[in-house]
């Protein structure tokens, strides 16, 4: 009977992993080209590292790394712990994220979408210029998951599991840190957002609503007012600027810029590169999702995009030298006038750039569950 009851528990150990786990079967080493399913008429062109092609094994177990607490000294945290699928992989809308230990980060957790075509630096202040490079710090760092690269190697090395995936994807026999940051690499890359309503409508198969239209024209609108002399405060040319630093499909841009938050000693890429000219500059952020990944700005100060829009219609303040360091802000460093419906028109258009997909789609979730 004792033969038998492990006989019945291998079976079941082998039916419970077998969505996660395939035989792997004793041919050539080979890997299946991973294929984006996004309209290309929205979005650029795939791009690729050369030394690290996308396949369809190694984003599911990118996929798996990046979802499993293996990764944490005690096995407690994963990667998406502080990004979560359905808050546009940001953090469950806290301020500040916490590590294992109890600490609490400085900075506001980032939305993880559309990497691949981020070209100048990861983080708040570009101080990881490679994704895989980036997928590699929080693990190491005390604030987050608090372990090392030789622990987590040596956990990933005795498992089966990840010894076949990494052999599937690689054909590695031993684990190293350089895989261990193309997996996470490559499912970051494959995390495209390019299916919301604003989409749709760019391609023909949705309508704007009255007042998203007219959100979408103030969002395009240098931020330039005429006098009235009716209504001082009601100019009759109205528009937020907000395209210059969030123009095009993507709707960031790729330059770490002072936006004129009122510093709170954070120096941002001034911290990293030592110039005083990058003081106050942090990366500029997609507003894809925007709806979805408050609260807002690098340390999350803003609960609402209310608030936000309302701080970009106030004077910029001369803060950490932002008039010198932000050639770009040139029109709003003067306070620009919404009347309370444009304001909310302007809120309305930005929520047109959710897209649900991104945020339930299987093939970004939790492989595990």
């Amino acid at each position: 009977m004792k033969k038998l009851g492990v006989i019945l528990f291998l079976i079941a150990s082998i039916y419970a992993c077998k969505d996660v786990v395939n035989e792997i079967p004793d041919t050539p080493f080979s890997t299946t080209p991973y294929v984006f399913t996004y309209d290309k008429a929205l979005l650029p062109p795939p791009r690729i590292p050369a030394d690290n092609p996308i396949t369809a094994e190694g984003v599911f177990l990118g996929r798996m790394l990046f979802y499993d607490p293996i990764l944490s000294a005690d096995s407690s945290q994963s990667c998406g712990s502080c990004h979560n699928q359905s808050k546009g992989f940001t953090d469950n809308g806290k301020e500040f994220s916490m590590g294992i230990t109890g600490a609490i980060g400085k900075r506001n957790s980032m939305p993880i979408f559309n990497l691949m075509w981020h070209l100048d630096g990861f983080f708040w202040d570009g101080r990881s210029d490679v994704l895989r490079h980036q997928a590699i710090t929080p693990i190491t760092d005390p604030t987050e998951m608090n372990e090392t690269v030789g622990n987590v190697l040596a956990k990933l090395n005795n498992s089966p599991l990840y010894k076949a995936h990494f052999k599937k994807a690689f054909n590695a026999q031993e684990l190293s840190e350089e895989l261990l940051g193309k997996a996470l690499e490559q499912f970051m890359m494959s995390i495209i957002s390019g299916n919301s309503k604003f989409d749709r409508v760019a391609l023909g198969l949705d309508k704007f609503t009255a007042q998203e239209k007219v959100g979408q024209i103030i969002f395009n609108s240098e931020a330039i007012t005429i006098d009235n002399e009716i209504d001082p405060k009601n100019p009759q040319n109205y528009g937020a600027d907000c395209f210059h630093c969030h123009g095009n499909s993507l709707f960031m841009r790729r330059e770490f810029l002072n936006n004129g938050l009122p510093s709170n000693d954070d120096l941002g890429q001034g911290g990293v590169t030592g110039n005083p000219k990058d003081d106050c500059k942090f990366k500029t952020p997609s507003l894809r999702n925007i709806e979805k990944t408050g609260p807002y700005m690098h340390d999350g100060r803003f609960k609402t995009l209310e608030e936000v829009v309302q701080f970009y219609l106030g004077p910029m303040k001369d803060n950490c030298n932002s008039l010198a360091n932000s050639p770009n802000m040139h029109a709003l460093k003067d306070s620009v006038y919404l009347s309370p419906s444009q304001k909310a028109a302007l809120v309305s258009f930005l929520k047109t750039l959710t897209d649900d997909e991104l945020l339930t789609k299987e093939e970004y979730s939790n492989p595990f569950k």
